[in-house]
């Protein structure tokens, strides 16, 4: 996350799916920060989202990525992960690296916190080919014991855990609170 985009439209949407998710419990933000940010800034950002921020650790190309996501790991509530790109299937390495989540850093993050939902900002994703990126991803989740739907729009986002019952019920409770037609999920 750029705190230099903090209020924009996107920011909008984050406020919007974590408020209907609130059902599910209390939230907490991993921000995925590529760049230092001011704690005035931080604190702006938890007070918009109504959410507390884990991690406030800068992700370079050369961090520790496993140590990076320890807090997440050991967080036992749910969470929302902020990374600036998206979420990325294969690893890589270099420069472009801290502008992802990827997906085994998200199976590790949900297999250690089977009772809670992860959302994931995602915006990884080909123009005009998101829905079906979208399904490609969901289904290598899948593959790996990772329940998931997928809020498909101008900026998109992934819903994960462990616990089919708990996505599944995520999902309705989404649809039913935010009145958004059923074929922007996936």
């Amino acid at each position: 996350m750029h705190m230099k985009y903090f209020g924009d439209s996107y920011d909008i949407v984050k406020l919007s799916l974590i408020g209907w998710l609130r059902h599910f419990g209390e939230w907490s933000v991993h921000p995925m920060l590529t760049e230092k940010a001011a704690p005035k800034d931080i604190q702006a950002f938890e007070r918009f989202l109504g959410v507390s921020v884990i991690s406030t650790q800068v992700l370079t190309a050369t961090t520790n990525r496993e140590s990076y996501f320890l807090s997440c790991v050991t967080h036992t509530g749910n969470l929302f992960l902020d990374p600036d790109t998206g979420l990325r299937l294969k690893f890589t390495n270099g420069i472009r690296a801290p502008e992802y989540l990827f997906s085994a850093e998200l199976v590790h993050i949900t297999s250690s916190r089977p009772k809670a939902l992860t959302l994931v900002f995602d915006q990884s994703l080909p123009r005009g080919k998101e829905r079906e990126a979208l399904e490609h991803k969901l289904k290598n989740l899948l593959a790996h014991g990772v329940h998931c739907f997928a809020y498909v729009s101008h900026v998109c986002f992934v819903v994960a855990g462990h616990d089919r019952a708990l996505i599944e019920s995520a999902l309705n409770h989404v649809i039913s609170e935010s009145k958004l037609p059923i074929n922007r999920f996936i």
